[in-house]
């Protein structure tokens, strides 16, 4: 009984020591998610539309010139392209005369995601669209290219 009460005190000690290691790697962690590692200026190709509003023209390309706001250049394949006015708050994108608005993040690959705020889409563009992904996309894109729904407005 003796050696139960001193290997279960050994273990609560133990326990205590190693709190700050991890409680570190949390916080190292939500750093990662919080952080944008990404920048919203350029132009972005849509490469996967998800959530449950799924009416974005596949292969859409949105150029956004500037991280703060200004006027986004959207354009469907086969479609003439359209400008809108956009303005960025801290990691909310929001179209400001429909008043779509999405958060905006990046993954590991620097993929850009737009999260709808007030809509139920989520959006991933790349800037890079090369070898089978640009044959994939093509593809889908001449499926739906009926399709002209752009991530500025509401249908």
């Amino acid at each position: 009984m003796k050696n139960f009460h001193s290997l279960l005190r050994l273990t609560i000690v133990l326990c205590l020591i190693s709190l700050p290691f991890i409680g570190s790697d949390c916080q190292d962690v939500l750093n990662q998610i919080n952080n944008q590692t990404g920048t919203l200026t350029g132009t972005w190709t849509l490469i996967y539309n998800a959530g449950t509003t799924l009416d974005i023209c596949p292969g859409e390309q949105v150029e956004f010139p500037n991280e703060t706001g200004g006027v986004a250049t959207l354009t469907c394949p086969s479609h003439p392209s359209i400008s809108r006015n956009y303005t960025v708050s801290g990691t909310t994108l929001t179209y400001t005369e429909s008043g779509i608005k999405y958060d905006v993040a990046f993954t590991q690959n620097n993929e850009l995601v737009l999260s709808g705020v007030n809509n139920n889409r989520i959006l991933y563009y790349s800037n890079q669209i090369t070898g089978t992904k640009e044959s994939e996309r093509n593809e889908t894109v001449n499926k739906l290219s009926n399709s002209s729904s752009n991530s500025s407005e509401l249908k």
